[in-house]
């Protein structure tokens, strides 16, 4: 494939029109249109609905689409890395992190390594483990961060801290009065869960079925705070970080059940891709972390 061709695809793709396309290739606009023309005739497929306020991808478009993203990802994250190779106080760090770790842990640490390094620029994705351990092993993110198990290969593990889940229910909840209970007290029960792809969700179901707990509806959250007030509010039972959820137990909006054999441990862990050079930034960060 001819990655001139793709990039031009790509400009189209990410600005939405030829002409912003064409502005940011430094080519003109016919030229672009001739290029794209002749990529989807050697492709033999439709690339762009052609519409009068711009260019509208197609179903093959948007299957290229999420290659070249993945491609030009790849290509960013190499220059970034020539870069800390030429000077150890430059380039760009681009880390994944796991809701929990990614809200609660480390903006201050990249608030302190901002302060030690201004030269080194920083982005933060927060998603689920699965989606952050893809990236690692895409090269998307140089390093990541995850609480939950690994299913993607060619990355490495290194745990470097823990972490505690524990089942709680808001103040007005009936099982927030209990003093004492069973954990088949919470058979048939709303729980409030995490969505597909969490590790976090991928624990609880773990030790609810090993516990032989029978559960009752299943209401998904794709963020910790989000999951979080709806605990408050009633919406059923959550299995949130202590980290979390300190300041909500203190003042009794939130609160614990008492069955310890509901709780998890979990390990924080850093993940890199296997093989992958390791920049003097990410060393830095990791000092600063430990």
């Amino acid at each position: 494939m001819n990655l001139h061709h793709l990039a031009i695809f790509h400009a189209i793709a990410e600005t939405g029109s030829i002409s912003a396309a064409a502005l940011r290739m430094h080519v003109s606009q016919p030229a672009l249109s001739r290029e794209l023309k002749a990529f989807e005739a050697r492709l033999g497929v439709v690339l762009f609905e052609r519409q009068p306020r711009g260019m509208r991808l197609t179903d093959p478009g948007k299957v290229l689409h999420g290659y070249s993203t993945r491609l030009f990802a790849v290509a960013d994250s190499a220059q970034a890395a020539m870069r800390d190779f030429a000077d150890a106080r430059a380039g760009q760090l681009s880390i994944g992190a796991s809701n929990t770790i990614g809200t609660y842990v480390l903006p201050r640490y990249i608030a302190q390594f901002r302060r030690a390094f201004p030269g080194i620029g920083i982005s933060l994705f927060v998603g689920n483990t699965e989606q952050v351990a893809q990236g690692v092993a895409d090269l998307r993110f140089t390093l990541g961060f995850v609480e939950g198990p690994i299913r993607v290969e060619g990355v490495a593990v290194d745990a470097f801290s823990r972490d505690e889940l524990i089942p709680v229910v808001g103040a007005d909840h009936p099982l927030a009065l209990r003093k004492r209970m069973r954990q088949s007290d919470i058979d048939g029960e709303p729980l409030l869960m995490r969505e597909p792809g969490s590790g976090t969700r991928e624990l609880i179901a773990t030790l609810v079925k090993q516990l032989g707990v029978e559960t009752g509806s299943i209401v998904e959250f794709g963020n910790t705070e989000a999951l979080k007030q709806a605990a408050i509010h009633g919406g059923g039972i959550a299995w949130l970080p202590t980290i979390s959820v300190s300041s909500e137990l203190q003042d009794g909006r939130l609160v614990k059940l008492p069955v310890r054999a509901l709780a998890l441990r979990r390990p924080l862990s850093i993940i890199r891709r296997e093989g992958a050079w390791q920049a003097p930034a990410v060393d830095a960060f990791l000092k600063l972390l430990r």
